[in-house]
């Protein structure tokens, strides 16, 4: 599987590009995309990075890729963390409405290379603020099943952390989920909280006991109160904000340690990252996953919130080929008027800015997605691949090149070798691979652009030899 990282360079896309590596999700065939713009230190920072990973990871570090321009951009999982980000200063909150009019423009460059040039079946995950515009930027062009943002899931693993914390238990212990909008605007689903180990009394104790008798009423007035609180003392001692943090209740404290850990200068993307890397995960497992994510809804909210909003962050099922149920049962009164708020948030900003949202339909899944809608299934062309090799009767240098089409459910329908110089101990010095394999154009690009990586590859001819639906 291929992943590509748009923003790599950055704070956060250095550090998902890290943890992709490090907790092993890609194989030595797969392909880690770095994204950089093609000028400045972007461009410079992309190669960089290329060089540091290899480096740090050189006996399992994937093919490692370098691309400067949207329309190179392919993969079965695009993590978008490219665009503006609020400066990392205290007293500097975020200002989502310039955020938004900044990243804008990103979002839609590359939703619409990913709809010319990508593989017809990516999943893109939105990391980039605000998360509900990348999300409603994305879906718009790519079909909202096939688009998640990651803030839902980050403030669910922050929620988790804070109820594991103060009852003092492991995190992985404690269920339940975050939605709305991310930041701000968060939801805290109390009703859905539960704790390994407790029956449904003692759960619900416990809960009633970290929410101190307070309502989600009061959140955002409680929100800004907190801001107001930390501005102040970490003017003066940031290590005193922090303590102040501490002392707020759970669902405050998943909105207010972040942007204090984001103003102290430490910036939150090892978090970031983390979440992101779950997600990465979730879709490369093969299996569909319960996770929170805010994603383009069509009707799931209906008759269950009165503003239900066009991006929201909810529970939802996450498999290989994108997200396809939300799965939210009834919600107590506070938390679906503070979904309203954020719905009517975040589609105040969507209406400002002039973007729609997909036509309704079903999602997408199974074979439909897996081919790109310019190929119908069965009527992909027949391509033929040369490729020039150093070593060509070396120990697994034709498992490695197969494996390359493997790894993306891509049958070979021939294959041969033939030896172009041998060395003087009589072994093959250099040799020609033959493959011959169907595929859509994007899939072929995509598989030519891989090989081309490989360290034993010094040339790849592709050509076409039997047109579209000529079988």
């Amino acid at each position: 599987m291929d992943v590509a990282v748009l923003g790599a360079p950055g704070d956060v896309g250095r550090q998902v590009c890290t943890q992709l590596i490090a907790g092993g999700l890609l194989s030595a065939t797969s392909r880690l995309q770095l994204v950089g713009r093609p000028d400045g230190a972007s461009r410079s920072a992309a190669f960089g990075l290329r060089a540091d990973l290899a480096d740090a990871f050189e006996e399992r570090a994937p093919l490692i890729d370098v691309a400067l321009s949207p329309d190179d951009v392919t993969a079965d999982v695009v993590v978008a963390t490219a665009g503006r980000t609020v400066p990392a200063e205290v007293g500097i909150n975020a200002d989502r409405a310039a955020l938004a009019a900044a990243n804008l423009e990103v979002f839609r460059t590359y939703a619409e290379a990913l709809a010319r040039h990508g593989s017809g079946r990516e999943v893109v995950i939105v990391v980039t603020n605000p998360v509900e515009l990348g999300v409603a930027v994305m879906a718009e062009v790519l079909g909202r099943h096939r688009v998640i943002g990651m803030g839902a899931w980050l403030d669910t693993l922050r929620f988790r952390r804070e109820i594991a914390v103060e009852l003092g238990v492991r995190r992985h212990r404690v269920g339940g989920f975050v939605g709305g909008q991310h930041g701000e605007r968060a939801v805290p689903f109390w009703s859905t909280v539960s704790i390994a180990g407790l029956d449904d009394d003692e759960c619900a104790a416990a809960v009633a006991y970290l929410r101190r008798g307070r309502s989600l009423h009061t959140l955002p007035d409680d929100v800004a109160a907190a801001n107001r609180l930390i501005d102040e003392v970490a003017a003066r001692d940031v290590g005193e904000a922090f303590v102040q943090v501490d002392a707020m209740p759970a669902d405050l404290r998943v909105i207010a340690r972040p942007s204090m850990t984001h103003q102290s200068g430490a910036k939150t993307a090892t978090a970031t990252a983390g979440a992101t890397v779950d997600l990465v995960r979730t879709v490369l497992d093969g299996r569909d996953i319960v996770v929170a994510a805010q994603v383009a809804l069509d009707g799931e909210l209906d008759g269950a919130v009165e503003v239900p909003g066009r991006v929201q962050g909810v529970p939802v099922t996450l498999g290989p080929e994108g997200w396809t149920h939300v799965l939210l049962d009834p919600i107590a009164d506070d938390e679906a008027r503070l979904l309203s708020v954020a719905g009517r948030s975040t589609d105040g900003m969507l209406d400002a800015l002039g973007v729609a949202l997909p036509a309704a339909g079903p999602p997408v899944v199974g074979a439909a997605a897996s081919t790109p809608p310019d190929v119908a299934p069965g009527a992909e062309p027949s391509w033929s691949v040369e490729i020039d090799v150093v070593g060509a009767d070396g120990v697994g240098t034709v498992a490695t090149l197969t494996s390359v089409f493997a790894s993306r459910g891509v049958a070979v329908d021939s294959l041969s070798t033939r030896v172009t110089e041998v060395g003087s101990d009589g072994r093959a010095r250099t040799g020609v691979v033959a493959v011959t394999f169907r595929a859509g154009e994007r899939r072929a690009r995509a598989l030519v652009r891989t090989l081309e990586r490989l360290a034993m590859v010094r040339a790849v001819v592709v050509r076409e030899v039997e047109p579209r639906g000529a079988r």
